[in-house]
């Protein structure tokens, strides 16, 4: 059993796409829509399919968890 102080499966678990999206500045994304429009395009359904994910996890827990 690792000595690993970072509950890393709990770290990972809940990195999301639009973390890592969020990480981009501006001008990285003006350089992909120049460069590869078609990568934009799916890095926007990641972030749209992220979105619903999230979405439909808040829908289903409990809201007395929640508070």
């Amino acid at each position: 059993m690792s000595n690993n102080p970072l509950n890393t499966k709990k770290l990972f678990n809940e990195l999301t796409f639009t973390d890592i999206f969020d990480t981009f500045d501006e001008e990285y994304l003006t350089k992909i829509a120049e460069t590869n429009p078609d990568q934009l395009k799916r890095m926007c359904i990641f972030l749209s399919l992220d979105h619903q994910m999230l979405k439909e996890k808040y829908e289903s827990t409990n809201k007395k968890e929640m508070n």
